[in-house]
Order: structure tokens, then sequence, then C-alpha cells
């Protein structure tokens, strides 16, 4: 037998198959026991209906797409730049926020959790009435 004979065959190539096979089933793996990090949430409570009247009537506070508040009656305005003072409502105040329809969501959330860190009593409203939008 031929010396040459022994070194001349032909090397198989190796299918990526089962390599493509292994690499999805890890990342299958990795994504299923991951944990994500939880974002920070806002704390929202919806008034709850009840058959008893309450002693203070709720305040309406619109809030403009640029961050400025003011109370319904026009009594107070608060600059889109300016934090809100707790000092210029009542102990006891119930404050119900209005957005206007094109205020973004984190304006609405920071504005949210300014009032909730200041101890506020301040819950959502829906979408303030273009009608009610007066300067």
């Amino acid at each position: 037998m031929p010396a040459t004979s022994l070194y001349s065959r032909k090397t198989n190539k190796i299918s990526l198959t089962a390599l493509i096979d292994v690499v999805f089933i890890l990342l299958m793996f990795f994504m299923l026991t991951s944990t994500f990090s939880q974002w920070k949430a806002v704390e929202f409570h919806s008034p709850v209906a009840s058959t008893e009247p309450t002693a203070n009537k709720p305040s309406v506070l619109f809030l403009g797409a640029d961050g400025a508040l003011r109370m319904a009656d026009g009594s107070m305005r608060i600059g889109a730049n300016q934090a809100v003072d707790a000092d210029r409502f009542a102990a006891d105040a119930v404050l119900v926020l209005l957005p206007e329809a094109d205020a973004k969501v984190q304006v609405i959330v920071s504005r949210l959790e300014e009032m909730k860190g200041l101890g506020l009593a301040v819950t959502m409203g829906g979408v303030a009435d273009p009608v009610d939008r007066r300067n």
C-alpha cells in the first residue's frame, strides 16, 4: 500500500445545524430564566364611590401640555418650571388632575409623583375637555 493513499482522504465538513440548535436552546433558556428589573411604579388610587357625602369637594387641576398647572376656578396657576408648593393647598384637599389631550405621559407622571411626594391626595381624572381649557 503506497504511503500517499493513507494521507489523501477527503475531510468531512462539520455541519453547523447541531451547533445552531444548541445556541438556540441556550438562548431560550437564558431568556426564560432571567429576571427583568422592575420599573418604579406610580401609586395610583382611583376614588371609590360611596353613599356618604364627603365634607370637602375635590379641586380640579388642569395640566397643560407643557406641565403648567391651573385650578379650574382660576384661583391658582403654577408654571411649567415651578415646583408645586403643598402650602398652597388645604391639608385635607382632594385634587383631581385633568391633563390636556396633547400632554405627554412623562409630564403627567412627573407632576403626579411631585404632588404625591408632597403628601397631597391627588388622583387622575379623564382628559380635559377643550371647552374647559380657558386661559
